[in-house]
């Protein structure tokens, strides 16, 4: 579906889930350049900044959140290509674009204001995100070590997967922000003042994004630190659960070991007694309480 709002100074082509024939005619009547066709199909697209000179038209790709922390695709490309007189956005998903949408119920005098408040917009989801990440990452970092379940586990691992795919999207928009920042300053034709505002908008932008990569960091450490955590409990009970049973397995070796002997036809100490049978006993548990003292024994001394 394709959209055009007409503003005062430029023109916002609006696209949402965008098919190559709807495609072709705005790239055909605005003259833009026909590679921005493939920037807007591809629901993989990486976040990236670049400038078309033939065109003289920058172009910016920037991951934005998909609907929730529990759906597969954590982020979706958003795609805006813009010069001085043309805005295009374009995006897969509706909740991008009601993100999208909502700026145009303001009547911006410049391109530049425009572009900074869909960035702003895109922005909004990740905080809240965080948020959610945060009380998810404090739950598992506050839970009783000593009671840890399978489903906490796979909790934990999923959360774990979706904060590599958040802090590569906030990484690879930081790039892409900065080396828009470069660009936009040399190719909108700005007065000075004009420039300076928009130097500014730029800055203050990139300063958000970087706080947002820096705290998914933060909540990334702490999710690995928990999981280490985790492991190293785990290893420790599957340890003591090995002693456990190596101990056993050798007490109760005893047993097999005083019978066979008794059971096999050669002369043996007390084997002629009709009490033999309650000898072997003795002798076994006798054994296996030796084993055992001296097993506690070593453990006290360790």
């Amino acid at each position: 579906m394709i959209t055009i709002h007409k503003f005062k100074t430029y023109t916002w082509i609006e696209v949402i889930d965008p098919r190559t024939d709807e495609l072709n005619d705005v790239i055909s009547k605005y003259r833009l350049p026909q590679k921005f066709e493939g920037y807007m199909l591809d629901r993989h697209e990486q976040p990236r900044a670049t400038y078309d000179a033939l065109s003289d038209t920058n172009v910016l790709v920037i991951r934005a959140l998909a609907n929730g922390l529990d759906t597969n695709a954590t982020t979706v490309p958003v795609f805006l290509g813009f010069n001085d007189d043309v805005m295009i956005t374009s995006c897969h998903g509706e909740d991008q674009a009601k993100l999208i949408n909502q700026q145009s119920n303001q009547d911006f005098l410049l391109i530049s204001d425009h572009i900074f408040a869909i960035l702003g917009a895109i922005l909004v989801p990740y905080f809240e995100m965080l948020d959610e990440v945060s009380q998810r990452a404090d739950k598992f970092a506050g839970h009783r070590l000593g009671i840890i379940t399978n489903r906490r586990l796979d909790e934990l691992t999923i959360l774990k997967t979706r904060l590599v795919y958040l802090r590569s999207a906030t990484a690879g928009n930081l790039v892409a922000l900065e080396e828009l920042q470069g660009d936009l300053k040399q190719k909108l034709r700005l007065t000075a003042d004009v420039e300076q505002r928009v130097t500014q908008q730029i800055s203050d932008l990139v300063i958000e994004y970087k706080q947002c990569q820096a705290m998914f960091d933060v909540q990334g450490n702490v999710v690995n630190e928990t999981e280490s955590a985790f492991g190293n409990i785990l290893n420790n009970r599957l340890n003591q659960t090995m002693k456990f049973l190596t101990v056993w397995s050798l007490v109760l070796a005893v047993p097999p070991i005083v019978s066979g002997f008794y059971g096999m036809n050669v002369k043996l100490p007390f084997a002629d007694r009709s009490e033999a049978w309650f000898d072997t006993l003795v002798l076994t548990v006798g054994l296996m309480v030796v084993m055992l003292l001296v097993y506690i024994g070593r453990n006290k001394k360790q």
